[in-house]
Parts: structure tokens; sequence; C-alpha cells
């Protein structure tokens, strides 16, 4: 089973020729269930559908997330800045949950994740995936909190970071997902950044499944780097992220 994230960047600059880019990159991932954000409307969201092919889709309009599936969905639950379904595969349950955090509080984001953290909690299922733009790296404290490193509010979280494994597993790099040096957003459309330092904002965390067996993870990546030369862009100012996993 192939999972993916892609932030596609609520933003007329490069459209429409940019949006061709966004169903490309999306069907050349041929994920079984790619969650995606800044979704600008219903308008969008039908044209995704339409597209890139999806039998399957939940979006939740006031935050801009969309899950296309390739799976039945089962059921699905609008939390803050949160969009989880479940879906099965391979008689196991899935929860998925599409996040995309504020940008512009760290407080917003510990309430926001602490309360979807409690909410899924209720949900039961084999396995959960937690996936989407934090909007924080590795080094803030909702990383930390999702590892199971810290506590927040006095609630607990135990996920693990997909990337990380893959890393560890192939003695492979973690690449950054929002690009300040590579990717033509900054220094094309905007003023090129020479203070902020490129980091991993979008994330895919595997829930630790016990006493279930974990899955195998087979691999991971980003996606989304091409540049257009009509348009002189990557499709997205963020790259995506994919994992591949079999349960």
């Amino acid at each position: 089973m192939k999972i993916a994230t892609y932030n596609i960047w609520e933003s007329s600059v490069g459209m429409p020729l940019r949006f061709v880019q966004i169903v490309n990159e999306i069907v050349n991932q041929n994920a079984d269930i790619m969650c995606l954000q800044e979704v600008a409307d219903i308008k969008t969201q039908a044209e995704l559908v339409l597209k890139c092919k999806y039998s399957y889709f939940c979006f939740y309009s006031l935050t801009g997330l969309l899950i296309l599936s390739r799976l039945p969905i089962e059921e699905s639950h609008e939390l803050p800045y949160a969009l989880a379904v479940r879906v099965n595969v391979n008689q196991k349950s899935l929860i998925v949950v599409n996040v995309h955090l504020p940008w512009d509080s760290v407080v917003k984001q510990e309430n926001a994740m602490i309360e979807i953290v409690e909410k899924t909690r209720q949900m039961q299922a084999d396995y959960m995936f937690l996936l989407g733009d934090f909007n924080n790296s590795e080094n803030s404290s909702i990383y930390r909190f999702l590892r199971n490193e810290q506590s927040l509010q006095g609630c607990e979280a135990y996920f693990f970071d997909v990337a990380e494994a893959f890393a560890e597993t192939t003695k492979t790099a973690i690449l950054p997902t929002l690009n300040f040096r590579e990717n033509p957003r900054w220094g094309v459309v905007d003023k090129k950044n020479t203070i902020e330092v490129s980091r991993r904002f979008d994330f895919i965390m595997l829930k630790n499944p016990y006493p279930a067996d974990f899955p195998l993870l087979r691999e991971y990546g980003i996606f989304g780097r091409d540049i257009s030369k009509e348009t002189g862009l990557a499709a997205s100012d963020h790259y995506g992220v994919y994992a591949e996993l079999k349960f």
C-alpha cells in the first residue's frame, strides 16, 4: 500500500499551468491514499478528483483538506486542522489523518495536535497514520510529543516517523520538504530567502500498533521537485512525501 501527503500551495501563481503540474505529480505517484492540503475550494476539489481519477474522496472545505483514495472510505471525521478517514486493506482497518497545522502560533499547533490525538484515540483501528503539513520541524514540541519524547498538557502520544525509520535502515539522508535553496518559490516568486533554513515540515507518522505487528516499510521518498520549463516553478512550494508499506 502506498500513502502520500502533498501541500499543493493555494496560490494563483503559475496558474493554470501549475495546476497541470500538480495533477501530474499526483498521478505519477499512483498512491492508494493521497492526502492534500491547501485545496482552495469545491471546484478545485472536483477537478482534482476527476483528473487524478480517484474513485473515493473526502473533502473538508473549511480547512482545505482533501483525501483521495482508491479504497472505499467507510467513515470520516472532521477535526481541528485535520480530516480523518477509515479504510480497509488486506483485512486490516486503517485510520488515516490528514493534518495541516496553523503556521502562525506554536500554542495553536499544540492545542490542535492534542485535540487530534485525543479524538483519534477513540477511533478503533488496527493501524493509524498521521500525515500532512505540520508547519514545524523535528526540533518542535509537536514532533517530540508525537515521538513520545515529551508530553503536552498531560497528554501523551506514541508515533513513529516513517522517514527516520527508512533513513536508518537504508543509510540514506532525509531531505527537506520546505527547501529555501532549491525550490523556485523562493527567489522567483518571492525574494531569495537567505535567513530561513530548509526543513522537513511534511511528515508521515505511524502510531505504535501494539499488540499488532508493524507493517513492512518498503520505500519512502519525496516528490514534486521537478521544475517546469513553462512556469519556471515546481508544482508547489512544498515537496510531497510518500511511503510504501506492506501489511
